[in-house]
């Protein structure tokens, strides 16, 4: 009876922590999911194959920080190594002084966004299939975070983002350029039809 008696109160105990593990657990994702967002992103395309792939979009979906901490992972699916890549950020719904508040960000040095500006030996490249991740500079997010504070942005307004190309350099002068036309290429005489697509976010 003794025996029997322990292992039913090994069962309770046993049942105890799992409901105390339970509880801990809703509360912690509780706190996560308080502290999460729901965002939309959506980036630019203007009908041409890009020689560069989004891999990962992290950390976009918090309240706080999420500029300051945004990471875009991007990989060179190209043939050539890209020395520069230059990104905006915009929030199409909040236009405090009637137009969309953007961000940059981008890898490499910025001259490079110049289609003439060829690489130098102090120039490190992404190499065909490597990553890099790209972030927004302190001054940017800086000032982003002061808007929010200042204008008091609503969250409503920081729901729907997009994402365009600026510039991507090959550093031999040829590359992408204005949301992700071929240069040296001649534009063609006929506008090709643009859209934004959808972009997954991590949820974290």
């Amino acid at each position: 009876m003794k025996i029997q008696h322990a292992s039913l109160c090994s069962g309770g105990l046993i049942l105890l922590l799992g409901i105390a593990v339970a509880h801990a657990w809703g509360a912690q994702r509780e706190g996560i999911e308080q502290d999460m967002y729901p965002r939309t992103l959506e980036m630019l395309d203007v009908g041409y194959e890009l020689p560069i792939e989004i891999v990962a979009i992290r950390h976009l979906q918090r309240k706080e920080h999420r500029i300051r901490d945004l990471e875009i992972e991007i990989r060179n699916a190209s043939a050539k190594p890209i020395y520069g890549i230059y990104l905006t950020l915009s929030m199409p719904d909040d236009t405090p002084r009637g137009v969309p508040t953007a961000v940059g960000m981008g890898y490499g040095r910025f001259e490079l966004v110049h289609p003439k500006e060829h690489a130098s030996a102090s120039d490190r490249p992404i190499r065909p299939s490597e990553t890099a991740i790209i972030t927004v500079a302190e001054p940017e997010w800086r000032g982003y975070e002061r808007h929010l504070g200042n204008d008091r942005v609503p969250e409503e307004a920081t729901q729907r983002l997009r994402l365009a190309i600026v510039a991507i350099s090959f550093g031999d002068g040829t590359g992408f350029i204005n949301g992700g036309v071929p240069y040296p290429d001649r534009p063609p005489t006929r506008l090709r039809p643009y859209q934004y697509v959808r972009v997954a976010i991590d949820s974290n």
